[in-house]
């Protein structure tokens, strides 16, 4: 067996590329940007970063020579999170969201598809596709997007399910609430937050902090995605959620909390972003009953261990932009 991780530097990505190495698989990981530090990865410490095997190429730039690459490790099982993965910059350029998750993807599904080895293909998609829902939907619900990010994976999603039709191409596709975790960018809401209480420097809050999410700790992404590469059938599609809603202003309420911070000590607020979706409300009910799978890592529990990773490396990841930096 031969798992090969697309986009393994990703926060999911990275996650599932250290779980299958403890557990002596052979994995291969593609990704844009190379191998982070030991004090942001802490599994890194484990490994020889020249004995992994990890490819830094970018979809954009090098799309044959990922193709090449794909074809000469003939992998049985593949993990898919490639592709451009921020909602507000998409409004900025759509043409790269569409080139890069469409068009640039679309090349790559070519050679998967043609793999003589492959058993499974998994694709990590996202409840964007279905727009706001004040009602829980389940994966029957009609796609409704409303940024070009969301249309891009939404058109994706569209191609993949035509490739299962008409090559009985064996995917399956995961959706999944807003993740986080040890290990997790810096500019994303939990641990950028962790930090301004845990330094001092101001958290900037879109709007009012009033759209609400459910979050899903990356021990509950690498058990979803281990069901969906060796459990689910074939052109299959899940949602998976944590099972607490939470507004981002309760959120960082509770974070501020656990750091035992003042929240009006750390806070600033700023404009609402566009397109911003309020809910994101996943029926799940088919992953438990067909995988068996539900959630068991408790949002104040995840939210600790986030809080003891950054702690015992604030001195690196104190010194490192928060801010979302633009890769194409």
């Amino acid at each position: 067996m031969k798992i090969l991780i697309l986009g393994s530097g990703s926060f999911a990505g990275q996650a599932l590329f250290s779980h299958f190495l403890g557990q002596g698989l052979e994995v291969f990981g593609i990704n844009r940007s190379q191998i982070k530090e030991n004090y942001h990865w802490e599994w890194v410490n484990k490994y020889s970063k020249e004995t992994l095997k990890w490819f830094e190429l970018n979809l954009n730039e090098d799309s044959e020579e990922i193709s090449r690459l794909i074809k000469e490790i003939n992998p049985t099982h593949i993990i898919d999170f490639m592709g451009q993965g921020m909602v507000a910059p998409s409004w900025k350029n759509p043409k790269l969201w569409y080139s890069t998750n469409i068009s640039e993807k679309s090349l790559i599904l070519e050679t998967i598809r043609n793999l003589d080895s492959l058993k499974k293909y998994v694709r990590a998609s996202t409840p964007e596709v279905y727009g706001s829902n004040t009602l829980f939907i389940n994966e029957k619900h009609p796609f409704n997007p409303s940024t070009p990010y969301a249309v891009s994976h939404a058109a994706i999603d569209y191609h993949i399910r035509c490739l299962g039709r008409e090559y009985d191409f064996p995917y399956s596709i995961g959706r999944f609430s807003n993740f986080y975790g040890e290990g997790q960018q810096l500019y994303r809401v939990i641990p950028r937050a962790i930090l301004s209480c845990l330094t001092g420097k101001k958290f900037i809050l879109d709007g009012k902090g009033a759209s609400k999410r459910f979050f899903i700790h990356s021990e509950d992404i690498v058990s979803s995605m281990k069901l969906l590469l060796f459990n689910s059938n074939d052109l299959s599609e899940y949602n998976f959620s944590g099972d607490e809603e939470i507004s981002i202003l309760n959120l960082i309420n509770l974070i501020c909390k656990i750091t035992n911070i003042n929240f009006r000590d750390i806070i600033e607020f700023g404009p609402e972003r566009a397109g911003k979706d309020m809910f994101y409300r996943l029926d799940c009910n088919k992953a438990l009953v067909e995988l068996g799978w539900k959630p068991k890592t408790k949002l104040i529990e995840g939210i600790e261990k986030t809080v003891n990773w950054i702690v015992r490396n604030l001195d690196k990841l104190s010194t490192e932009d928060w801010n979302y930096i633009h890769k194409e």
